[in-house]
């Protein structure tokens, strides 16, 4: 899931028909008139907002603590992300993005309190936007199955760029009154990737470094020795958190399953993942490693 751009996915065929995810029904459902969005309360202070629509489901997220609001980030812009925001939440709202990908940057202009971590990266992407030949894979045959937002006009999807008026640094810490979300940055999937560590309420928000589905560490940002380290480190951080909460499919995910993807990954490095599928991206020669829960795509090794 969410690689730079939709033209590099690989998306089954008719994927949609795995859904609804059982998972969901954990949670209390809210209703909001806004159907392009189903939003879930994951703990009584933290909102889920995931948009099974369109192939990647993205999931944003709603924080709230005494004094402010965290939205992370702000899914693929296709619906009304600031109205539903305004109907759940009377605080003040700071926009933290997860890493720069499209489909989790869509609706920040609407919004006007954003943080980004501090990369060259995320600084090109904030200043470029995207237009809609960058854009229209992500409406394309198979990608998206449920009816649009009635805001939503297909054919003038684009992204433009955005001002951040806050860059992070690892470390650094966004108070939301009586709750502190601890900033630590992750390289791998991309270069400006940060985790979001809430002592509190013992969560771990991942974006996309950790969901239930093939994690890609091919593209030309990514790179297998950070996914590594970055592992590390929250596998370090593990006594403080409990449950995961990714950025596309399902939440609230044990976090067992980050030591098991750190096991996978070094044993993929040192040649010894297992059995693998090969395929060709476009010129690129990659293997795609399957587990239970998870899987993990990277670059074929040089001959």
């Amino acid at each position: 899931m969410s690689s730079s751009t939709d033209e590099d996915l690989i998306v089954p065929k008719k994927w949609y028909e795995a859904l609804p995810r059982k998972s969901w029904e954990r949670f209390k459902k809210i209703e909001t008139g806004y159907p392009w969005f189903e939003v879930y309360e994951v703990t009584p202070n933290t909102y889920a907002i995931y948009e099974p629509g369109q192939f990647q489901e993205v999931i944003s997220y709603l924080a709230l603590g005494e004094e402010r609001a965290a939205l992370i980030d702000t899914g693929y812009g296709m619906g009304d992300m600031r109205g539903l925001v305004e109907l759940l939440t009377d605080l003040p709202v700071m926009v933290v993005i997860t890493h720069t990908h499209i489909d989790h940057i869509g609706h920040n202009t609407a919004f006007d309190d954003v943080a980004v971590f501090d990369h060259q990266f995320a600084r090109d992407n904030a200043s470029q936007g995207r237009d809609y030949d960058r854009l229209s894979g992500a409406l394309g045959e198979g990608m998206v199955w449920m009816p649009y937002a009635e805001e939503f006009i297909p054919e003038n999807f684009s992204i433009p760029a955005f001002e951040v008026h806050r860059w992070l640094k690892d470390g650094d810490v966004v108070n939301l009154g009586e709750r502190s979300l601890e900033i630590r940055h992750i390289p791998g999937h991309s270069p400006d990737s940060i985790c979001l560590l809430d002592r509190s309420n013992r969560l771990l928000w991942t974006g996309d470094m950790f969901y239930n589905a093939p994690l890609y560490v091919y593209s030309d940002t990514s790179d297998l020795d950070e996914f590594i380290e970055s592992y590390q480190k929250m596998v370090d951080l593990s006594d403080h958190y409990d449950r995961l909460m990714p950025s596309h499919n399902e939440t609230y995910v044990d976090k067992e399953v980050i030591s098991r993807v750190l096991k996978a990954s070094k044993a993929i490095k040192a040649g010894r993942g297992g059995e693998y599928r090969e395929q060709n991206r476009r010129g690129t020669l990659i293997h795609r490693y399957d587990y239970e829960g998870f899987a993990i795509i990277v670059k074929a090794p040089s001959p």
